[in-house]
């Protein structure tokens, strides 16, 4: 009697756990399960990132300095853009809002429709949407005193969707490098 209670103990706790295990499983799946991810790390720039391997990247930095960018592209889609930048504030003494349009000057023709302060692993950035007459911009900019990133997507409206959850993956895995 007392074996066949542990048993049944045992098989309880066997379907319990499963049951745990399966539902933990179903849920970090995702709809874009064939997006193959790596990790960069950049320590010229100070970051390290995840990000989706079968895109193409090209990294730009300026000579002499420790600034610069990494860009990767989708395969057959160049107009889309996922973009990387980390450069050392121009003026330090720049208030909030000034830092903001200052580093969104290069998104000539950016109608803002969102500017929201948001949490992300790497602390607080800024994000930033709108759309020029070409692209849909989705735009994160963490600004720090010493050094700051700019992580944007840049993509035809009808190809936003599309790049959702790649952007999402990209903004939470970022971590600047101490």
């Amino acid at each position: 009697m007392i074996r066949l209670l542990s048993i049944a103990r045992f098989t309880l706790c066997l379907v319990l756990s499963s049951g745990v295990i399966l539902q933990g499983c179903a849920s970090t799946g995702t709809s874009e399960a064939d997006v193959k991810t790596g990790m960069y790390l950049d320590a010229t720039l100070e970051f390290v990132v995840e990000y989706p391997l079968q895109w193409s990247k090209d990294r730009r930095l300026i000579f002499g300095r420790r600034e610069g960018e990494v860009r990767w592209t989708p395969p057959d889609d160049t107009k889309t853009l996922l973009r990387i930048k980390s450069y050392v504030p121009k003026q330090q003494a720049l208030h909030i809002e000034q830092q903001i349009d200052q580093a969104l000057q290069e998104f000539v023709g950016l109608e803002v429709s969102t500017k929201e302060l948001v949490t992300l692993p790497a602390g607080e950035a800024w994000h930033v949407t709108g759309h020029t007459a070409q692209v849909h911009a989705d735009i994160y900019l963490l600004l720090r005193a010493g050094r700051c990133y700019s992580i944007d997507l840049t993509a035809p409206p009808d190809h936003v969707g599309t790049y959702k959850e790649v952007m999402d993956r990209i903004t939470l895995s970022f971590q600047i490098m101490p």
